[in-house]
């Protein structure tokens, strides 16, 4: 089950419009309301290697006035897997112990058309879970355990006319974490609140010229066994962009700018340009140029155990050029497209979090100089009643410490830890009238554990495969089956070190749909 049925994807300091963190980019989620649908329910299961269960349900009616669903879903998993532990002479086979995950949410959305022009909604997402925390390569054993429970709730008035669109939002975030270091140990819990408060226009000018402003208040309160008083912060922004477009179309260029205020002082001014422009009708070049500032999240400042108080806001400097092809053949089923990126970004006071003794602990880097290329391509086709698909993507990242923080400062110059300099991705997908298959592999580098990169974790690469079969009964309802397999090869890898993953595992699913449709009725 999809949580968001849609996922856009801001790039660079341009998305700083979105708010202070973001850095170096903003994924954003979103679920369009469905109108004048009818009922639709639907129901998935599957059962996986090492004891993973899930199971999720989901119905919803909508008619042309009003749309409401429910749905949730359940996830179990003993995580007893088996690696050879590498830190033992003779590496060993044992099983993974005390990996076990339980978790259940709950998402209902309502969505109200009040009449053609306006419309409101209201979103509540309710999800808790609890999991092992399991020992290292070096551990003997461990016992601890952390629980999780969060309530999301949003609603949002949009009024659209011909030339202006308005936009309310208010949303309400609780996020509690529990961790227990061992079963009768007493608990270390992090308690955050967020309420936050927007209102958003947008005007259409005259053809190509388009303003965006707005106004946004975000309240934050935390609660944490290591801090006896309810640490506050209230940001105020406004946020506004202008973006200008060529009669022709060839031409899109958007200028970006936001103000913050933080405990009612000023925070450094964010802006940003990002053009397109259109080379021919295959080949379109882009660049991006920005102002960047990052306030300290609350889970960097009060996260138990681990949180810095004493952590600096980032700022600093990011662009990025590139050029972007899509070109489709005459008298040809087939479509190229591919993208070529260049980017850098200069941040001073960088947040990293570190290993230490116990747990992990953000901190401050003098300046940090990131910088790289990326590459992607992609070809589809057909072939008689065939669908081919293949994608390739790459890159390389150099991201060094550029300023010592102490005398004979070691990590100056060095790539930061879990930052690999090569990763890439392929993978092909073929469909056949009800039949799809995808075979996927992905490659991660090395990444340094230690500062001064002498410690590193060695390459590996992945390879997934799935295949799946659509079964209809007439218009009402379908059937899917899937099956999947990850990490065909049997790689023995670590994402984090000392901390071993699962070796070649596997997943059988089943989900059903059904829609009963409604006659369509225009609102006035």
């Amino acid at each position: 089950m999809q949580v968001a049925d849609r996922v856009s994807v801001q790039y660079g300091g341009t998305s700083a419009l979105w708010g202070s963190g973001a850095m170096g980019g903003t994924v954003l989620l979103d679920n369009v309301a469905a109108f004048s649908r009818g009922l639709d329910v639907e129901a998935g299961a599957s059962l996986g290697s090492f004891g993973d269960q899930r199971q999720d349900a989901g119905i919803a009616y909508s008619t042309a006035r009003w749309a409401s669903s429910i749905k949730f879903f359940n996830t179990s998993a003993r995580n007893d897997f088996s690696y050879a532990n590498t830190e033992v002479r003779g590496a060993p086979r044992q099983n993974q112990r005390n990996a076990d995950l339980q978790q259940f949410g709950l998402l209902a959305e309502n969505h109200f058309r009040i009449n053609s022009r306006q419309r409101i909604n209201l979103r509540i997402w309710y999800q808790n879970s609890e999991r092992g925390i399991p020992p290292t390569l070096v551990q003997e054993n461990s016992t601890a355990r952390q629980q999780d429970e969060t309530w999301r709730m949003t609603t949002e008035w949009q009024r659209t006319g011909e030339t202006v669109q308005w936009n309310v939002r208010a949303g309400y975030f609780d996020e509690q974490l529990d961790w227990f270091a061992f079963s009768n140990a007493p608990g270390e819990f992090s308690h955050s609140q967020n309420l936050i408060m927007e209102a958003e226009m947008k005007l259409k000018l005259k053809p190509g010229h388009a303003i965006n402003a707005g106004i946004n208040n975000t309240f934050a309160q935390a609660v944490s066994a290591g801090y006896p008083d309810r640490p506050q912060q209230n940001r105020i922004a406004l946020f506004a962009s202008y973006q200008l477009n060529s009669k022709d179309g060839n031409s899109r260029n958007t200028f970006s700018a936001r103000q913050e205020w933080m405990a009612g002082q000023a925070v450094p001014f964010t802006v940003s340009l990002g053009s397109d422009y259109d080379l021919s009708k295959t080949l379109t070049a882009k660049a991006n140029v920005s102002k960047v500032y990052r306030v300290p999240t609350f889970n960097d400042l009060y996260w138990n155990p681990g949180g810095n108080p004493a952590l600096l806001p980032e700022s600093g400097y990011s662009g990025d050029i590139g050029l972007a092809a899509k070109w489709k053949p005459v008298r040809s089923k087939m479509v190229l497209s591919g993208e070529f990126t260049a980017f850098g970004r200069n941040v001073d006071n960088w947040i990293i979090w570190l290993p230490g003794p116990a747990y992990w602990s953000p901190q401050n880097i003098a300046n940090v100089w990131s910088r790289g290329l990326e590459a992607r391509g992609e070809v589809r086709t057909r072939v008689g009643n065939v669908d081919l698909k293949l994608g390739v993507m790459t890159s390389y990242v150099l991201s060094t410490s550029e300023e010592a923080k102490v005398a004979n400062d070691v990590s100056v110059g060095k790539q930061l830890i879990y930052v690999p300099i090569y990763s890439g991705h392929a993978d092909v997908a073929i469909v056949y009238k009800r039949i799809s298959a995808t075979y996927a592999m992905h490659y991660t580098g090395y990444r340094y554990t230690s500062t001064d990169n002498r410690e590193f974790l060695e390459p590996f690469t992945l390879a997934d495969a799935s295949l799946s079969y659509a079964m209809r009964g007439g218009k009402s309802w379908r059937m899917e089956w899937l099956a999947q397999a990850f990490n065909l090869f049997d790689e023995n890898y670590q994402a984090v070190q000392n901390r071993p993953m699962p070796m070649r595992n596997y997943q059988f699913g089943v989900r059903v749909l059904f829609n009963k449709p409604v006659r369509a009725v225009q609102v006035k």
